[in-house]
């Protein structure tokens, strides 16, 4: 395990931990009326400001326009199914967009908090503070024996969910994830795409989460996730060795084709850009390519979102060939300062 936990940075990307709690009282989303979602809003807006005025920003979601509601999405502050809820659809997103509070999505409540890096026990630890503050003013649906009560079954009991996300181009392209998918869900584990369920897997990312919550305590689902977690590490750092010893030649031929395509290009689609940039991602863990700071390649991967994209270069109404040719000159010219190619000897 010791080799594991040096090589974790650059297998896990992010922790969640996510809680679904329902209001006493009220139907649940399927069932009320938009005036009980509109009330529930209201509630909780003025809960959290009891709780502290200044820290929580509302979203209602009926007045988000589409590239806010984008960004909101990309930066996993907001699920897909929020944004359907037109009518009494909100979040409250804190002032340093680490913890985010959906309402009236599949519950009346989706408390969660996202930690950069790998520590599930801190981030249970800040969100659960959060949710001692909501039940201090709420009094929130739960019985004796089956714990808080949720729209989905598979919620029941403690109602949280803890996520790690992880970046594990070793196991898709040895092919071998998809035979240890079966046997996880087995474990009580579950495998999705980056944003959660229903969503495929972008750039080799993927989100491991407990699939029950009734029958284990949170400290249960924290060391089940956690140990699962290091069990992938072990497997991803295998892969990525074995990557390495029989397909050298190949492995680099990718990686610096893909280097070689991003900088040196005059239009590039999206698909494009995420299928190559994860080949660079990759370059970069098996020491192919380097990246210097880390910290601004996230950030370059961030503004390169589609909506974000969009947002900060005004290119809202513009046509997707534009798109295209703004997306390769700024990748042609901002990549080689964030990347370069180690060389060999």
């Amino acid at each position: 395990m010791e080799k594991t936990l040096s090589f974790i940075q650059s297998i896990v990307v992010s922790t969640r931990i996510r809680l679904a709690r329902n209001f006493a009282g009220f139907p649940f989303p399927c069932k009320m009326s938009d005036a009980h979602g509109a009330d529930i809003v209201e509630l909780v807006a003025e809960g959290l400001k009891r709780i502290d005025p200044y820290e929580y920003k509302r979203y209602d979601i009926a007045k988000l326009s589409e590239s806010e509601a984008s960004v909101l999405q990309e930066q996993y502050l907001i699920s897909p199914a929020l944004l359907n809820r037109l009518d009494g659809g909100a979040a409250f997103v804190s002032s340093d967009k680490a913890v985010s509070i959906m309402v009236n999505e599949e519950d009346h409540l989706r408390e969660q908090y996202i930690y950069k890096g790998f520590d599930l026990y801190k981030a249970y630890e800040r969100l659960s503070a959060v949710d001692d503050g909501l039940s201090s003013v709420f009094d929130f649906a739960f019985d004796e024996r089956l714990g808080y009560l949720t729209s989905c079954p598979s919620n029941l009991g403690t109602g949280m969910r803890a996520s790690v996300m992880l970046f594990l181009p070793g196991l898709v392209w040895s092919g071998e994830l998809k035979k240890y998918v079966k046997e996880w869900r087995k474990l009580g584990m579950t495998v999705r795409g980056a944003f959660g369920e229903g969503s495929s897997a972008e750039g080799y990312l993927y989100q491991i989460s407990n699939e029950r919550t009734l029958g284990w305590s949170e400290q249960e689902i924290l060391e089940k996730v956690s140990e699962f977690t290091l069990k992938l590490c072990d497997l991803e750092d295998l892969a990525r060795k074995k990557m390495l010893e029989t397909e050298e030649t190949e492995t680099r031929d990718r990686c610096l084709r893909a280097y070689g395509t991003l900088t040196n290009c005059a239009a590039l689609s999206l698909e494009e850009f995420l299928t190559k940039i994860a080949d660079v991602r990759t370059g970069i863990v098996l020491n192919i390519l380097k990246a210097p700071n880390q910290n601004k390649f996230d950030e370059f991967l961030k503004d390169m979102r589609p909506a974000a994209f969009c947002l900060n270069n005004n290119l809202e109404g513009e046509s997707e060939r534009f798109f295209d040719e703004v997306r390769a000159e700024t990748v042609c010219s901002v990549l080689p300062k964030l990347v370069q190619v180690n060389r060999r000897g």
